[in-house]
């Protein structure tokens, strides 16, 4: 029992954010697409950059540049949306480019490091694993946005603009 907890390994959809690399769960990813311009939402949040149509889904789209690196990713033709499920719905988010699906054994994620993350967001993390000579910061799908953002998106996702 004990070596299966050893040999235990997870997958983690990796993809770069202003030249680092970070992972979401597989679980949490149902699609990745091509970036596309979003349409513009009057009163969106701090945040969501608009909205967007996944097969007849309207689903708000959030810069996760802006998010978790404080600058915006700058759309190029490698730029994707990650559709992700979190603790409110469904939401895009914007990054520069995705990667790789990776299988990471749990033996190489370790705490990020309380110095290196700042409070308020130490939650969106999962941790920090080592994958052959990278280091992966891995995000915690459910904790990744901050709740207001998400609330406030699944607000605009259910057409609700006052609140």
């Amino acid at each position: 029992m004990i070596d299966a907890v050893v040999n235990e390994v997870r997958q983690y959809v990796l993809f770069v954010l202003c030249g680092e690399e970070y992972g979401l769960p597989i679980g949490a990813v149902r699609s990745v697409i091509r970036y596309e311009d979003p349409t513009p939402v009057p009163y969106a949040p701090q945040g969501v950059e608009g909205v967007f149509n996944l097969r007849g889904q309207i689903l708000p789209l959030v810069d996760l540049g802006r998010q978790l690196r404080g600058a915006a990713i700058e759309p190029g033709p490698l730029s994707r949306v990650i559709v992700a499920e979190a603790g409110l719905g469904s939401v895009g988010l914007a990054v520069d480019r995705v990667c790789e699906v990776a299988s990471i054994p749990v033996d190489q994620i370790k705490p990020a490091p309380p110095a290196a993350v700042m409070t308020a967001m130490s939650d969106a993390f999962e941790g920090v694993a080592t994958y052959g000579d990278r280091l992966i910061i891995l995000l915690d799908p459910d904790k990744a946005l901050p709740k207001p953002v998400f609330m406030s998106a699944a607000a605009i996702q259910e057409g609700d603009l006052d609140g």
